[in-house]
């Protein structure tokens, strides 16, 4: 039986290159998470900091993909519930009465940051290619 390349587990040496591959998909996953393209920087950091670290007990039986962004998607919650997440610029609004209710009002829109072009363009930054 011949084993997939997508579950093959890669040896060490190679492993930079396996996560290098992921890293523009992983990116856009984790931005779509946190809404910040800092943050999805660093989650895709923590990504492969963590997968390195982890290697040993990854066992080849899911692909290498699955597994990252199993590992992006721990990263990217843990960032949403730590305590020191930076503050996101907020929508000041109408004034109100500063009565319980309002205070747990949310606003209309989500604060997300513009993303920029290497997220969705890719590296050659051949838009064209990237939407056919």
């Amino acid at each position: 039986m011949q084993e997939s390349s997508l579950t093959v587990k890669p040896d060490a040496g190679k492993l930079a290159e396996q996560l290098e591959q992921y890293r523009s998909e992983l990116k856009a996953y984790c931005y779509r998470m946190l809404g910040s393209p800092f943050d999805a920087e660093d989650a895709v950091q923590e990504t492969f900091i963590r997968a390195w670290r982890g290697f040993e007990r990854f066992e080849g039986r899911a692909a290498l993909r699955s597994w990252l962004y199993r590992i992006a998607t721990n990263v990217s919650l843990d960032m949403l519930n730590g305590k020191e997440r930076r503050a996101r610029p907020m929508d000041p609004g109408p004034a109100q009465e500063p009565v319980e209710s309002n205070l747990n009002t949310l606003p209309e829109v989500t604060w997300m940051e513009s993303v920029p072009d290497s997220f969705s363009v890719g590296v050659d930054g051949d838009s064209e290619k990237v939407a056919v």
